[in-house]
């Protein structure tokens, strides 16, 4: 009596882990007509919400933070342009107690002889260290808010989490400043200009 061969059917249901190994397949093919870009993108969309929120969030040790009696002007500008970030929590007292966020583009226009607390957010929002980042990117939606105070099972602030932090997650690169000149109407109005009269100065020579 001859014995039949089992037959698998695929039911067209696939799990995370299979859509990962097809991308990173294609990666490796030859004649991969997706960029490599692309596909960074996706594998990085199906896995960014694996990670917690105290993986990625900027330690407490390592944040900015200024005093809500700070005065507006040239010193406090110059300072906190040197430290790399556009957005500060706001202090009052101890360091432990936020009041507020401070941005940089905020202080730029400011009048210069006031305080920092005269031109703070005072909204604040906070997450857990052990929130997972698809939770957050979700909060920062429906909130319309940049910067998140992340704090521990004890109240205690750990540290800072930004919309920049979970959108690198997926990106897979950091986001560099040169994209704030994104904000400026005739920064981009200049671009595709620029791109025209620099091709066009190709082919002439």
């Amino acid at each position: 009596m001859r014995k039949h061969a089992h037959l698998t059917v695929h039911t067209g249901l696939y799990e995370k882990e299979d859509i990962l190994a097809l991308i990173k397949r294609q990666k490796k093919q030859a004649d991969n007509r997706v960029t490599t870009e692309e596909l960074t993108i996706a594998a990085n969309a199906l896995t960014y919400g694996d990670y917690l929120v105290r993986e990625v969030m900027t330690p407490r040790r390592m944040i900015k933070s200024i005093a809500a009696t700070e005065t507006l002007g040239p010193v406090l500008m110059d300072e906190l342009h040197a430290s790399g970030f556009s957005r500060f929590p706001v202090y009052e007292g101890k360091q432990d107690n936020i009041i507020g966020i401070l941005y940089l583009h905020n202080v730029i226009t400011a009048k210069a002889g006031g305080q920092v607390r005269s031109i703070m957010d005072s909204k604040l929002y906070y997450v857990n260290e052990e929130q997972a980042l698809g939770h957050v990117l979700q909060a920062f939606i429906k909130t319309k808010h940049h910067l998140f105070v992340v704090v521990n099972n004890f109240e205690e602030m750990v540290g800072v989490i930004s919309i920049e932090d979970v959108l690198e997650k997926i990106i897979g690169a950091p986001i560099v400043d040169e994209f704030d000149a994104y904000d400026d109407l005739r920064t981009v109005a200049a671009i595709n200009a620029q791109d025209e009269r620099k091709n066009h100065t190709e082919v002439i020579e």
